[in-house]
């Protein structure tokens, strides 16, 4: 009996210090309020992603993400690739759940995009610390 309420309050303090450095984490990922701009590395054929983002209360509230070409001309309806287009608004979406560029899962047909999107993201974030 005395063993196992021991076990018990090992597991106890074990599982409250994990509670506790996971809640320390979170914190630390809250930003400074403000508008925040960030830009991908040009790709194999030089089109990049910018984002911009905006926090409030330490969240990130709003993401507006657009792809490049390589002579600057804005990725749209004309693009020929539409499944890059339309997978930008999930990205933003998912970016306002996770709050955390990594956790934003990719879309089927928008690898390059998605990881261009993630680079802006974290270049953004980087200068709201």
């Amino acid at each position: 009996m005395n063993r196992t309420v021991g076990i018990l309050l090992v597991l106890l303090v074990v599982l409250g210090a994990a509670v506790y450095m996971n809640a320390q984490r979170q914190d630390g990922m809250a930003w400074q309020d403000g508008e925040y701009k960030g830009k991908s590395q040009r790709d194999e054929r030089g089109a990049y992603g910018s984002v911009e983002i905006e926090v409030r209360g330490g969240k990130i509230v709003k993401a507006n993400y657009d792809e490049f070409n390589e002579d600057g001309s804005r990725k749209d309806e004309s693009y020929p690739y539409q499944p890059a287009v339309t997978a930008q608004g999930t990205f933003e979406d998912r970016l306002l759940e996770t709050q955390d560029p990594t956790k934003v899962d990719n879309v089927s047909g928008a690898t390059e995009t998605w990881h261009k999107f993630k680079e802006a993201s974290r270049d953004a974030l980087e200068k709201a610390k």
